[in-house]
């Protein structure tokens, strides 16, 4: 099970990672100047986006520490 929650994590930061480079291009058009990351980052989607990938980042690394403690707990026995 632990296994698959990782995975599911990181197919989740993948999918919140495209999001967040669609945003960012697709909020990048239009406009007369190039925006630096930090205007990009201000808009409310691209924000959001990033949000996502980083909250998959935090599960990913909650479950890859869950799955080293049992790992660590099967050498013991």
């Amino acid at each position: 099970m632990v296994r698959e929650q990782v995975d599911y994590a990181l197919a989740e930061i993948a999918l919140a990672r495209a999001a967040f480079r669609r945003a960012r291009e697709d909020e990048g058009l239009g406009w007369p100047y190039r925006d630096t990351e930090l205007d990009l980052l201000r808009r409310p989607r691209v924000a959001h986006a990033l949000a996502c990938e980083l909250a998959g980042v935090e599960r990913l690394r909650v479950w890859a520490q869950e799955l080293y403690w049992l790992q660590e707990q099967n050498r013991g026995f």
